[in-house]
Parts: structure tokens; C-alpha cells; sequence
């Protein structure tokens, strides 16, 4: 039988019979209790009514492939060793990937997790970091590419990008498919079972990835990443994948920067939310998600459970409404749900009905709704909201703003940029992450386009331009003040 035909099947088994997971001895820390068979990837993924389990219903298939035409010259004859692979030469760049391959006790096609690092790390330093060697314990490839600081936004890997930034010929996209036929075409990969995930920077790319192959990949743990600037222009449609959202807590936050672009924080809650939504409403995407006890900007410590629920998802067995969990080893520092997590922002900026100067009071509440009220943006920018006159906590008093803005736009040319940012203003619709702020930052693009002769843009460029973060989205403003 194909291999569609066979997760037709096995829809239809787990639609009328959905199978429990069990937990196995996954105590963290044990290494697991995996068995191995040229068909068991693992014992602890469990199995359901008629003893159907995940491989009887998508048994182990080999990707398979030609390694001289799926690999670079230097791995066409060669296969990737365990450990530092380098020279693997991709759209023009000389890429390295770290490997760890499971005991050879393990037969058969393997399940296989692509890691991507987060910023500041290599595919290496994530691998020890977040102890993936655990998953090879239980049975995966595991392989961990390096960043190359392709990333526009944010200096990393290239995944976010806005509306303006073509996103065509990536390099990294093209390092991950290539990467993956080439393991494919040289190891026992299987095609039914290949994972992706990463935290911070990396979950950023996951969630780029599993946008653009859900057809290939069964599933990923998109951890602590901003789901923002990710999505393809226009929106796909996911095949059946699993994806698992994880954030450490309410603590979730980073502050620090790359390739000369940094920030003073950011919070990935409202992220978190962000991404389980977006994946909880996908007709064929099966989501789930799992809030750390407050251990800040952190890769979740369960290993073993990330297997289970990953081994109980291949591909065809990812389907909306179908999915179960694995109950948590006990301890477990977090909390997992099938729900979609939802997140508010409880900010509220009011700021004065009126001004002295016509449009300052508007537009201060324009920048208010549109940055400060936002989860996402709203730490990010909180130097230059201060300087702007933004005070009090979280900079949820306006005052400041209005009397800011009084004293520099005393010219026509500044009624007339806030006029216009006015009409913005009623034009627009605010809302969560970095797509939920662009109304005012595309109005100050607008507005202030070549508007030398206004005080009050070049004054709020100036300002805006001390963050490093806001360069790419405000080419008016570079154009203006640089």
C-alpha cells in the first residue's frame, strides 16, 4: 500500500479509535525505556484499542535517496559523521551541523530532530543545552545546524521578515532541505517521523519552517520563539503536522542582541499565544502547548515526554481533534494542554482628550495603543517610549507625551505629519506582536516620508533610531535622520 493510502487508514482507525498514550518509566532523567525492533521506535508511546499503536498505524518508512544527487560534493561520497560536520556547501555558503546518532542497538528507520540554535549559540552549544543527546537515547538522529547570521530582523537565522522583504531564496530554508535529503540519502532516516523544534531564535525558525514543509515534517516544539513575521505572504494552509508550543512562564524573557541588533527585552507570553492560536486554528494542524513553572527564557526540562508525544504524532497521525497527552513525569516543572492559549495584554494607556497642539494628544495615544499596550513591542521599545515622554510603569502614562510632542511640532509641517497620522489613526486597528503595532509604524513611515522640514519627525526618528531593532522597519526614518 502507498504511503497516503496508509494514513488514509489510519485516519480513519483514529477517528473511531483513538489511541491512549501512556506514560512508560519516563521519570526525568531515566534515559527512557525504549525496546528496539526494525519496527518499534519506542515502547513508551503506547497503544490503543486492538493494540494498534502509532507504528502499526504509520510503520517506519526509509526517506532513502542518492547521496550524489541529495548532498553537496564533499558528502556525496561521504556520509555525516557523529559530532561537528563542516563544509557542507549550500546556496553559495560553507554551512556545519552537529550529529548525534543513537545506539546501533537502534535498527531500522530512525525518527530524526532537526535543532535549530538560539541567538548567540551553535548547533552544538543548543545540543548540550538543551541535553538533546536524551532524544538519541531514545532512538532519534538528532542533528543541530549551525546559524549563519542570515536573518534581516533579527540576525540569526532568516526567518521573520516584513510585508516589504522578499522572502525568496533563503538561504537557511535551503540549508534544512538539503540537509535533511542528504541525512535521508546516507542514514536509516525515517520519512514518516521527522521533527524540528528550537528555543528562542530557533523556535523563531521553527516556526518558520513548519509554515513552509508541513509536508514533510510530522511535527515541532516551537519553544520561547516569536511567531511574528514569520507566516508566508499570503497565509498557507498546514498539512496534518503536530505542532507543541512551549514558553518557560510568565518570566519568558529575553534581553540581548545579534549582528548588531539588539533589545533591552522582550517577553515571549503573548508570543506563546500568538503561535498556539494561530496553530489551534489550522483545520489540519493538531496543536498543544506547555507553560514552564516560571523558569524563565528556557528549553522545558522533559525530554522523555517531548518523545512520547512526538513519537504518538508521526505524519497521517496529526489530525485535528485526534490527539492525546502523555501525562507529565511527576515533578514536572510545567503544565501541558490541548487547549489554545490565549493571552491578553491588561496595559491601557488613556491619554488627555485635548492638547495645545492640535493632534498631539491623537497621535500619543496612537503610539500608546500601538507599542506601549503591546505584550510584544512594548519592552522592546521602552527606552525610546521613555524619551518620547511615556512614564510610570510599563510607560502607561501619557502626560508626558503630550507635553513632549507640544514642544517640538511648532511648525505647519508638523500639523500637517500629524494630521496625518491622525487619519492613521482612524484607520487603523491595533493589536497583539509585532503585526499588531506595524499601524503606527507604517504611519510614521508615511507621514514622516521626507518630511525634513517637520521638527516633530525628525525629533521621533531620532529617537526611534537609538534601538538597533528598528532600523529595518523604519526606512523613512533612516532616510530622514542618516
Amino acid at each position: 500500500m502507498q504511503l497516503r493510502g496508509r494514513i488514509q487508514l489510519a485516519s480513519v482507525l483514529v477517528m473511531f479509535a483513538p489511541f491512549a498514550v501512556a506514560c512508560g518509566d519516563d521519570a526525568e532523567g531515566s534515559g527512557g525505556s525504549a525496546t528496539t525492533s526494525s519496527t518499534t521506535t519506542t515502547t513508551s508511546t503506547g497503544t490503543g484499542m486492538g493494540g494498534q499503536s502509532p507504528e502499526d498505524l504509520v510503520p517506519p518508512e526509509p526517506l532513502g535517496g542518492d547521496p550524489m544527487t541529495a548532498c553537496p560534493a564533499d558528502y556525496a561520497t561521504a556520509a555525516p559523521v557523529a559530532g561537528d560536520n563542516q563544509s557542507f556547501e549550500v546556496a553559495g555558503q560553507s554551512r556545519r551541523f552537529y550529529l548525534i546518532e543513537p545506539d546501533a542497538s537502534f535498527t531500522g528507520p530512525r525518527p530524526l530532530f532537526v535543532a535549530f540554535n538560539g541567538t548567540g549559540e551553535t548547533g552544538k552549544s543548543f545540543s548540550d543545552r538543551a541535553e538533546l543527546e536524551e532524544l538519541a537515547a531514545r532512538g532519534f538522529v538528532v542533528v543541530a545546524p549551525w546559524s549563519a547570521g542570515n536573518g534581516t530582523l533579527w540576525p540569526v537565522w532568516d526567518s521573520m521578515h516584513a510585508a516589504d522583504d522578499p522572502d525568496t531564496n533563503n538561504p537557511d530554508l535551503a540549508f534544512f532541505d538539503e540537509l535533511v535529503a542528504c541525512l535521508g540519502a546516507h542514514k536509516p532516516i525515517d520519512k514518516n517521523r521527522i521533527y524540528i523544534g528550537g528555543h528562542s531564535a530557533g523556535g523563531i525558525m521553527t516556526n518558520y519552517v513548519l509554515q513552509r514543509r508541513s509536508e514533510l515534517v510530522a511535527g515541532g516544539i516551537v519553544a520561547s520563539g516569536v511567531f511574528s513575521l514569520t507566516s508566508p505572504v499570503p497565509p498557507a494552509t498546514l498539512d496534518d503536522v503536530f505542532a507543541l508550543v512551549t514558553w518557560g512562564g510568565d518570566n519568558d524573557e529575553y534581553s540581548g542582541g545579534a549582528g548588531g541588533v539588539s533589545v533591552p527585552s522582550i517577553n515571549f507570553v503573548e508570543q506563546a499565544s500568538i503561535a498556539s492560536t494561530f496553530y489551534d486554528a489550522q483545520p489540519n494542524v493538531s496543536q498543544a502547548n506547555c507553560r514552564g513553572n516560571d523558569l524563565g527564557h528556557a528549553w522545558l526540562p522533559i525530554n522523555d515526554w517531548f518523545v512520547d508525544v512526538l513519537l504518538a504524532h508521526p505524519k497521517g497521525l496529526a489530525q485535528k481533534g485526534s490527539t492525546t497527552l502523555p501525562a507529565l513525569p511527576a515533578g514536572a516543572p510545567a503544565a501541558c494542554t490541548l487547549d489554545p492559549f490565549t493571552y491578553t495584554s491588561d496595559l491601557v494607556v488613556t491619554c488627555p482628550a485635548t492638547s495645545t497642539v492640535t493632534g498631539c494628544a491623537e497621535v500619543c495615544q496612537f503610539v500608546g495603543d500601538c507599542a506601549v499596550e503591546n505584550a510584544t513591542v512594548g519592552p522592546i521599545l521602552a527606552p525610546q517610549l521613555t524619551d518620547l515622554g511615556f512614564s510610570g510603569t510599563d510607560n502607561t502614562t501619557c502626560d508626558g507625551c503630550v507635553t513632549h510632542c507640544e514642544g517640538v511640532a511648532t511648525t505647519t509641517p508638523d500639523a500637517e505629519v500629524l494630521a496625518c497620522m491622525l487619519r492613521a489613526k482612524n484607520a487603523s486597528v491595533c493589536g497583539p506582536g509585532v503585526d499588531g503595532a506595524l499601524p503606527v509604524i507604517d504611519a510614521l513611515n508615511d507621514c514622516c516620508d521626507g518630511r525634513s522640514d517637520s521638527p516633530w519627525c525628525v525629533d521621533t526618528c531620532t529617537i526611534m533610531l537609538t534601538n538597533t531593532a528598528t532600523g529595518s522597519f523604519l526606512p523613512s526614518c533612516e532616510a530622514l535622520v542618516n
